[in-house]
């Protein structure tokens, strides 16, 4: 028990400041060679640089031994150096270890509290990241649920493509197959019409009534052979006459079967690229196609806030750009060659048309996508959904504006 009465209720690390004062005391008393009587546990941790919370109960008890030491430290002990549950053990007046625990336990509350509100405001920060990495995974989630359905719906129309290509494949097979019997009943016509007139040319000709009743078989009267003679005349020329019908049917129908033109492929993408992306559409612009644009359709969404003029303007730039860095011919098309500004600016890598009055633009590009060899790819870049189809049915892949303005 201390001098003061039992002190079991202050925990030693309340008194820190107060057993660290008093060792800074005694180490600048030794640099400036002051001698000061103090309890020589202290010597200990004169050059430490902190006191180890274990030690705090041998050197408490050793202050607490030393009343005269203990008053000297009271009395330089300010604010400043020493907290006031130390001011309050070093100066040890009565009832000090009363007001010494109530410090201490509103010392404790308070940490709790700060405790809990640092506790409370990581739980709030953690809280916020997980909402935002929610809202960016339900966007996320969108978008990937909205290119699944792009892509669902480029299968379906390439099914549908499928469908309708294997229909009229059935149907030109027939045409062909009626084309080829047609072929061979014309042939067999001209063969059997070949080998009656051959039979018939083989009978002596027939000059004269006399030769002809030399010929004829005894009995026979000249006005029989004369009619038999005429006969054979009227049927020599009717056969050929079917001979010749014969070979021409045999001619137009070979050339008119002579193949059937076959339907433009769209191109196919690498494996895991969506048509909608930029991707694939840098992948289309590297493919030797043609490039359709349509004009208004992409310079309307791709700069919003300008004039028509100016729209036009960045879109032939960013298409002329675009041509010469993938090596690709473009066709842009603008509705109505009467509305003001509007001109065929010459440019060196792509070609600029405006559809004539009564005309759309949309019509232009179906003519120009249907008028293309169909041995060359085509690519339409636009976000209207019915030239979409009509060129799908042609075999051009569709482009989306979002996808061209994003290829660099």
């Amino acid at each position: 028990m201390s001098p003061d009465g039992p002190s079991t209720t202050i925990e030693h690390r309340s008194l820190r400041s107060a057993i660290e004062f008093a060792v800074a005391i005694v180490r600048e008393a030794s640099k400036q060679r002051t001698r000061i009587d103090h309890p020589a546990e202290l010597d200990r941790f004169v050059t430490a640089q902190r006191i180890p919370n274990g030690a705090l109960g041998r050197l408490r008890r050793a202050i607490e031994a030393d009343a005269t030491f203990r008053a000297r430290l009271s009395a330089g002990a300010i604010p400043e150096l020493v907290d006031e549950i130390g001011r309050l053990w070093l100066a040890a007046e009565p009832g000090w270890q009363e007001q010494a625990a109530k410090l201490q336990r509103a010392t404790a509350e308070r940490v709790v509290d700060d405790s809990l509100r640092a506790q409370l405001q990581r739980a709030e920060r953690q809280r916020d990241a997980a909402e935002r990495a929610a809202a960016r995974l339900r966007a996320e989630a969108i978008a990937a649920r909205a290119a699944l359905d792009d892509a669902m719906a480029d299968v379906a129309l390439a099914r549908r493509a499928a469908a309708e290509a294997q229909r009229t494949l059935a149907e030109y097979d027939d045409q062909r197959q009626t084309a080829q019997r047609g072929e061979r009943h014309a042939l067999d016509r001209e063969r059997a019409a070949l080998e009656r007139l051959s039979a018939l040319e083989q009978t002596p000709p027939v000059d004269d009534i006399g030769t002809a009743r030399s010929l004829g078989p005894p009995g026979v009267e000249p006005a029989a052979v004369e009619e038999i003679t005429e006969r054979l005349a009227t049927e020599i020329a009717a056969l050929r006459q079917l001979v010749e019908s014969a070979a021409g049917e045999s001619e137009r129908t070979v050339q008119q079967s002579p193949g059937v033109q076959p339907r433009r492929k769209p191109l196919r993408l690498p494996g895991g690229v969506i048509s909608t992306s930029a991707e694939a559409a840098e992948f289309l612009l590297r493919s030797g196609a043609l490039v359709l644009v349509d004009g208004y359709n992409v310079a309307k969404h791709g700069w919003p806030d300008v004039s028509l003029d100016d729209q036009r303007r960045h879109l032939l730039t960013r298409l002329e750009n675009l041509a010469a860095a993938h090596h690709v011919e473009v066709v842009v098309v603008f509705d109505g060659a009467d509305v003001v500004g509007a001109h065929a600016d010459a440019r060196r890598r792509l070609r600029v048309v405006y559809s004539p009055a009564g005309v759309t633009a949309d019509d232009v590009i179906r003519d120009l996508a249907g008028s293309v060899d169909t041995a060359r790819p085509v690519v339409v870049v636009t976000d209207d959904r019915e030239i979409i189809d009509d060129v799908r049915q042609m075999g051009a892949n569709p482009v989306p504006v979002n996808a061209l303005l994003a290829v660099r």
